[in-house]
């Protein structure tokens, strides 16, 4: 307010007057500040329960979801056809309206299996990319660099591709849920299997096993089974670019009638193909991650089949050759639209995104990070799948999947069904594995949630 006179008014004698006029003025603007504050301030509850503050990725139009894969490496084989399944069924979910009106965006990037990548592209899917949840990340040891950030930040981290029993930690990880049964599970299922045949049980049985966590959940699972080996050795995450001379040498030496193997499907390859050139022809009993025919035959030709013919496997899908099974049926329509080859990893990939499509409904319109988290801990034993065994994410436990039943290559190169029943068992240190029956429920219409 500017001032004209620069002179007081005779009457007013020596009161002063400029600091009257500022006094009065802040006077004013500070109690028109606080009306104001009040007015917002009341205002401010209604305003926020009518704009709710968002969370990353989400929309009224699309949901960003982000994955980080080995598509190159030496992993890479096998894995690398999961992500892109996964994108198929979402693609194949937008066009058909979405889930609740939006959008699936899902970005994948390639962390070829290094820990320290999988950090930077992990950091590149949220600071960047923005997403609202991770899923599908794929191993154990590149996912066990980022797992806790991903919490810290209470980033929903569904459905990890591994089967590593550290991941299932509520307590410590809340936002993380592993899909794929655990390794200590299918152990336990092995040792259990081997036990109670009696042709396999008098075999003198050896383990091969990839270092780190993935062999040693399943060192747990055999302990707790009582499976007793005569041998042991292992590899090295990337070594299998090399024959595993020395390792086939040992198990040899040793008298292995048996050979257990738990590795990925690159590394059975080389296992095979060594053990072939050596002239070592034990029975192979290979982890479900780690015996896809299409993976392995590629690697070995035409010898392919021939090696795994006889070979043992648990599983946990409907067969994946079994074309008149509604669920498999549906999804290879999918695979084939998309160019994408029939195998178990594509098989897979279609499966995981069709049931976190269910996951994402069942959050309902209001999608945040917590109704996600919601329907995961309370709905997902109603939720549909290729797997017949139970899924089990409780809010005491995030496993998904649990449980398999016993299989065995035939020469044609596919898993034919040995056991009637499913085995299943906890990731615990202790108990085995007990049989049960669980039969699946049907595919949602069109296989949309």
């Amino acid at each position: 307010m500017p001032v004209r006179s620069q002179t007081a008014p005779p009457m007013w004698g020596k009161f002063n007057w400029r600091k009257f006029v500022r006094t009065t003025y802040a006077a004013r603007v500070v109690a028109a500040g606080a009306v104001a504050a009040l007015a917002l301030a009341a205002a401010a509850p209604a305003q926020a329960a009518r704009i709710p503050t968002a969370d990353p990725g989400v929309s009224k139009t699309q949901i960003v979801i982000g994955t980080t894969t080995p598509l190159t490496g030496p992993a890479s084989p096998g894995y690398m056809y999961v992500a892109p399944a996964a994108k198929a069924y979402f693609d194949y979910v937008n066009t058909n309206g979405g889930i609740n009106g939006r959008q699936i965006n899902y970005v994948y990037l390639d962390d070829q299996y290094n820990p320290a990548l999988t950090k930077k592209q992990t950091n590149q899917l949220i600071l960047s990319n923005k997403i609202f949840a991770m899923f599908g990340a794929l191993g154990t040891p590149s996912h066990s660099a980022v797992v806790a950030d991903l919490n810290r930040r209470g980033i929903p981290d569904v459905f990890v591709n591994t089967g590593s029993s550290n991941f299932d930690n509520p307590s410590k990880y809340p936002m993380t849920f592993p899909f794929f049964p655990s390794y200590v599970v299918e152990a336990k299922v092995m040792g259990y299997y081997m036990a109670n045949d009696a042709t396999l049980n008098a075999k003198k049985k050896c383990l091969f096993y990839q270092d780190g966590e993935f062999g040693d959940n399943a060192k747990i699972g055999f302990v707790a089974a009582g499976t007793t080996f005569v041998a042991e050795t292992s590899y090295y995450s990337g070594q299998q670019v090399a024959p595993f001379t020395s390792q086939i040498a040992k198990l040899k030496a040793a008298g292995c009638e048996l050979v257990v193997f738990f590795g990925v499907t690159s590394a059975t390859a080389q296992m095979l193909g060594t053990a072939a050139k050596s002239a070592f022809a034990p029975t192979w009993m290979i982890t479900s991650v780690g015996s896809d025919p299409s993976v392995v035959g590629a690697a070995l030709g035409a010898a392919g089949n021939t090696l795994l013919k006889g070979v043992y496997t648990p599983s946990f899908l409907v067969p994946i050759q079994d074309t008149t099974n509604a669920y498999v049926s549906q999804f290879k329509v999918i695979a084939d639209k998309n160019s994408l080859p029939w195998n178990f990893y594509t098989y897979y990939g279609l499966n995981t995104a069709y049931v976190l499509a269910q996951a994402i409904k069942a959050a309902g319109p209001d999608l945040t990070r917590a109704s996600l988290i919601n329907a995961l801990q309370t709905k997902a034993s109603t939720f549909r799948s290729a797997a017949i065994v139970p899924m089990l994410i409780s809010a005491k436990s995030h496993q998904g999947l649990n449980g398999y039943y016993m299989g065995q290559y035939n020469a044609t190169g596919q898993v034919e069904r040995l056991t009637s029943y499913i085995m299943t068992a906890t990731s615990a240190t202790s108990g085995t594995a007990k049989q049960t029956t669980f039969k699946p429920g049907a595919p949602t219409s069109k296989l949309l949630p």
